[in-house]
Formats: C-alpha cells, sequence, structure tokens
C-alpha cells in the first residue's frame, strides 16, 4: 500500500493539478457576501483594479469590489501555507457551539453480543468517551490598515503584500493549534518508544556499532508494536522533513549483507512538519515544528477533534482620521481543539547517526 505523505510543498504540488472552485464569504457592511475562487493547474485567479486604490473608497460598488480582491488575495497567501493536520483530525462545524464544553463529540459505542439464555437480561451497550481535556473554543483576530500613504503613491503592490501575509498567517496558526498539542505534551513512559539499535549483521547493538537504516526501521516496528499493545495503533507519523529520505527508505524493503528484509506496513500517512516563523514589527514570533530525530505515531481522529464555530470571516472598516488611516482590514476565527495526546500517540526517538 503506498504511504501517503503530506507537507507544505507536496500539497501545494497537488492543488496545481485540475480545477478547483469554491466559494469564499466575506462581511461587507454588515452582510454576509460570497466571492468565487478559481485555481486552474496551480493559478489562482484574481482581481486586478486598474484605478487608485483612494477612488475604490468612493462608492459602494468600488469598496466591495476591493473587499472581494482583499479576500481572494487573503485565500491565495492560505494557498501558500497549507494545512497538514487533517489525517489526524475529524472537523465539526457549529455556529451554535457553546464557549466551554466536555468532549461528549468524542465518543463511540461499545457493544458486545452475548449468547442468550432463557429469562436472562438483555446486555446494552453504551457510549465511552475519550478521555482528555475540557475543549474550549477561542477567538483569533489580525487585521492591516490602508493608509492614506499608500492611496496617494498608489502602492497597491504594499496591499496584495500584506493580503497575502494575512492569509499565511491564518493558516500557519491553524497547523499550529492542531499539531503543538501533540508536539509540545509532556510523555509518559508508557507513551515513549526509545531508539533501537540494530548491528549490520541484524543482531542487538549499540549507538557505537549499530547500521543507522536497520535501526530506524527497527524503531519504527518497535514504535509500531508499543502502540498495537497499548491498544491505540497508530496509522499517521508525524515528523521534521529533515528526516523524510531517511524514514522513507527505513520504511521500504531493502537488502543488506545478502539478507533481505522487507517493508513495513502500518503506516498510512505521514505528515511532515517543520514549524514557521514570521516577523512583524521588528517582533519575532515562532511556531515549533517537530524537532529532527523525533516522531509522533497516532491513531487520528477518534481522539482529536477540530471545532470550528466561526471559520475566518473578512471585513473592512471605517479608518482611524486621526493617524490618517482611510481603511481597515480585519479577520477573525472562532476555533477549539479537543486533542486526547495520552490515549493516541506514541513518542518516538529516532537512533543518532
Amino acid at each position: 500500500m503506498t504511504i501517503r505523505t503530506h507537507s507544505i510543498d507536496s500539497l501545494k504540488e497537488k492543488r496545481r493539478e485540475g480545477t478547483i472552485e469554491s466559494e469564499v464569504s466575506f462581511l461587507f457592511d454588515g452582510k454576509e457576501e460570497t466571492v468565487p475562487k478559481k485555481i486552474v493547474n496551480g493559478e489562482m485567479e484574481v482581481i486586478d483594479i486598474g484605478k487608485p486604490i483612494g477612488e475604490m473608497m468612493t462608492s459602494e460598488s468600488s469598496r466591495k469590489e476591493l473587499i472581494q480582491k482583499v479576500v481572494l488575495d487573503v485565500e491565495l497567501g492560505r494557498e501558500e501555507v497549507p494545512v497538514l493536520y487533517n489525517p489526524i483530525y475529524d472537523t465539526l462545524t457549529d455556529p451554535n457551539f457553546p464557549k466551554e464544553f466536555e468532549a461528549k463529540w468524542a465518543q463511540s459505542g461499545t457493544v458486545v453480543f452475548f449468547e442468550h439464555l432463557e429469562g436472562e437480561e438483555v446486555k446494552f451497550g453504551s457510549l465511552q468517551a475519550e478521555n482528555g481535556p475540557i475543549a474550549r473554543l477561542q477567538g483569533y483576530a489580525a487585521g492591516f490598515e490602508y493608509t492614506k500613504e499608500m492611496q496617494m503613491f498608489n502602492q497597491m503592490f504594499n496591499f496584495e503584500i500584506l493580503n497575502k501575509a494575512f492569509g499565511e498567517a491564518h493558516n500557519a496558526m491553524l497547523n499550529h493549534l492542531h499539531l503543538g498539542p501533540i508536539i509540545k505534551h509532556s510523555y509518559k513512559a508508557g507513551n515513549k518508544t526509545a531508539a533501537v539499535y540494530v548491528k549490520p549483521d541484524g543482531n542487538a547493538g549499540t549507538s557505537g556499532d549499530a547500521h543507522h537504516m536497520l535501526s530506524l526501521r527497527a524503531t519504527l516496528r518497535q514504535a509500531l508494536k508499543d502502540a498495537r499493545v497499548a491498544k491505540r495503533p497508530g496509522t499517521v507519523l508525524l515528523a521534521n522533513s529533515a528526516d523524510k529520505e531517511d524514514i522513507q527508505e527505513a520504511l521500504g524493503s531493502m537488502t543488506l549483507q545478502a539478507t533481505p528484509y522487507g517493508a513495513t506496513s502500518g503506516i498510512l500517512d505521514i505528515i511532515y512538519y517543520d514549524g514557521w516563523e514570521t516577523s512583524v514589527a521588528r517582533k519575532s514570533y515562532e511556531y515549533p515544528g517537530v524537532p529532527q530525530g523525533k516522531a509522533y505515531l497516532i491513531r487520528p481522529k477518534r481522539g482529536f477533534k477540530e471545532l470550528v464555530k466561526q471559520g475566518l470571516q473578512v471585513q473592512s472598516t471605517i479608518g482611524d482620521l486621526s493617524r490618517l488611516v482611510e481603511a481597515q482590514i480585519v479577520g477573525d476565527f472562532w476555533r477549539g481543539v479537543f486533542a486526547a495526546v495520552d490515549e493516541n500517540v506514541q513518542e518516538i526517538t529516532f537512533p543518532g547517526q
């Protein structure tokens, strides 16, 4: 079975195939509107405005066209930073979600059939919920300002750069919200698989005499076994892209010293996540990725829920004359994450080279 790989580069490559169409919502004068989004062979259609930005603020139709351009520019930025966590999380969307609640959605049915003897009561099944933190829905917002200077000098290129950065920051935050709980978690001993060292002849070894690829292969197999014994079999591997080539080679079949080693099965998806960083107003912000030499074997879906109360919504507002701000562009979204990490993740330490 082919293992599916998910990284920013691989997902962007997939988006370059065929035609993708959708509708993107935004707020205009308090009313929800939509603008069509179309990607053809990786090229996204955007709105080109031929007149100065300042003129776009003079009428309702022009302002609407301007906000449509903003929305599509933001979507262009989101295409540059695809979300990576979809193989792990189930998505639940409901505008009526409360701010805080227990994980009633992260439950499964437990039913067992028994032989029925005359006169005995039928054994009834029950619902079993995952353990884990209470989910809290939070709001996130960002914005930028369209200044009089941009209007006077018609700096549309700066306007487009800000729009695109807005979209990149949104998806980077989503990756951080969903993958961060797995990466930052402090794992118990039972949720850890240490490096396994194997010598070139296939026998157990040490870090000083081991064959790296055989050791990595054995480590991954031990993690799969550990997770299965703990009754939380993992099928998704979260790793650093610097380990990509080694992981792919270790999972495949190989022959060493005339001894054949078969491919390792059980892992269906590999996500490579290295984090994200940027600088705003000379201040650096960083979302940590998977450390090189570490990986996380994950049982997906059941204990991981993405809760969406409101997706990203972009709107324009009147600016601040005292600061010569002509208009403000603000986007916000309201989300929560449930991640039952202890019940579903095995932390792996790779053998050193």
